[in-house]
């Protein structure tokens, strides 16, 4: 873990895709000595979240920045926008939807870290030209990650 502070400035971190959404890290797993990592996330409008999951491992938090954002967790539904906060516990089935017209954009926190590598790897498994993701791939990053795709 190092000991010295991180200031990034706006638009700042290694960014990535995940096939029509755009992530930027901003505090990486090693930063942190692998406790949590720090990740803005921007969902496009229009395009599906990812299928109900389980996570056996990791914990996730969302701080909705801009937009409209539909999460699902334990049976619950609810619709985030501007400054809300979803808190999804290890072991809860949960998804997550860009519902409204714009771009929605939320910073993510993982604890612990080492699940961003995770999101990075779902985008890996799409095709840069566009299109679905490929499910060999996602079956063995999930296999990983201890991640469980759960039926609706």
């Amino acid at each position: 873990m190092t000991a010295d502070p991180l200031f990034l400035g706006p638009g700042a971190g290694r960014k990535f895709t995940v096939g029509a959404d755009e992530a930027s890290v901003k505090v990486e797993a090693e930063a942190t000595g692998g406790a949590f990592s720090v990740f803005e996330y921007t969902a496009a409008p229009g395009v599906p979240g990812p299928p109900l999951h389980i996570h056996h491992v990791v914990s996730e938090t969302f701080i909705v920045l801009d937009g409209e954002v539909e999460f699902r967790a334990a049976g619950r539904t609810q619709r985030l926008t501007r400054g809300a906060v979803a808190f999804v516990p290890t072991g809860i089935p949960h998804t997550f939807a860009n519902t409204g017209g714009e771009p929605a954009r939320w910073v993510g926190i993982f604890s612990p870290g080492r699940y961003m590598a995770l999101v990075e790897g779902i985008g890996k498994a799409f095709p840069a030209g566009g299109g679905p993701p490929d499910e060999t791939m996602l079956a063995k990053l999930f296999a990983e990650y201890d991640t469980v795709n759960v039926p609706e």
